[in-house]
């Protein structure tokens, strides 16, 4: 008498890889959404730390964040970071040098300034350039808002105030970049928005951007809630100094 062999069938093989193919594509997503939110974590922590960095800046230098006075003439070539903190090869200088020369001391650590959500084919300097960026009124001088005593006056205190954010741009933000994608994005947010541009699109990994404020907390705010509606006349209020988060330190809050 013959044994009997055990075995799959050609069709139960189908129908088991079918099913793993099916929980697969169910469970992928669901995989890289929780990566990039393991990503959006670090590239939170990393805001903190850098953000304490320049608090503990300002407390050695007369409670003054660092800051230049841009394109002074007493400075040779003018006051521009590239000549006040220039940067050793292989980095690249630019406005990124705030982040090496003052602070450096500080945080003792280049890696923090790397988002692992960035594509670094699609920022400034590139390969070259750094996750995050520094508010221009406070990094420039002439502004008259580097000074936390000055912060400590703006209209809603220096807890809403956001001096670091990532971004495409390395190194310097500011509220009056009108590029992006039409319309929205023509109220001078655009660098607070997103953190590639890749291959003529613009995108924002995990829909949204870390922030660094004043006080030295950090926070996640959600792209579709970062609005201006100072530098442009964006829904046509063109009177009103008002953005979330706040750039420009004698805005107010929606």
């Amino acid at each position: 008498m013959k044994s009997q062999k055990n075995a799959f069938t050609l069709i139960e093989l189908l129908v088991v890889i079918a099913i793993i193919a099916i929980l697969a594509a169910i469970l992928f997503p669901v995989f890289a959404r929780a990566r990039e939110s393991a990503r959006k974590t670090s590239c939170l922590s990393n805001i903190k730390q850098i953000s304490l960095g320049f608090t503990m800046y300002a407390q050695d230098y007369d409670e003054t964040f660092p800051a230049i006075p841009f394109n002074d003439p007493s400075c040779s070539g003018g006051c521009w970071p590239w000549n006040v903190w220039p940067v050793n090869a292989p980095l690249v200088s630019g406005w990124m040098g705030v982040f090496y020369t003052p602070l450096q001391p500080y945080i003792k650590n280049l890696q923090i300034l790397q988002c692992p959500s960035q594509n670094e084919t699609g920022r400034w300097y590139d390969q070259a350039g750094v996750s995050y960026m520094y508010n221009e009124f406070l990094y420039n001088k002439n502004n008259g808002w580097s000074k936390m005593a000055a912060l400590g006056n703006a209209a809603t205190g220096p807890a809403n105030v956001t001096f670091l954010a990532e971004g495409l741009a390395s190194g310097i933000y500011n509220d009056w970049d009108n590029g992006g994608p039409a319309p929205k994005d023509q109220d001078g947010m655009t660098r607070l928005r997103y953190l590639n541009y890749t291959g003529g699109q613009w995108s924002s990994p995990h829909g949204g951007t870390n922030f660094g404020y004043a006080d030295g907390h950090a926070k996640f705010v959600p792209q579709q809630k970062i609005i201006s509606f100072r530098a442009y006349a964006w829904g046509g209020n063109t009177q009103r100094c008002v953005q979330y988060p706040i750039v420009y330190p004698g805005c107010t809050e929606p």
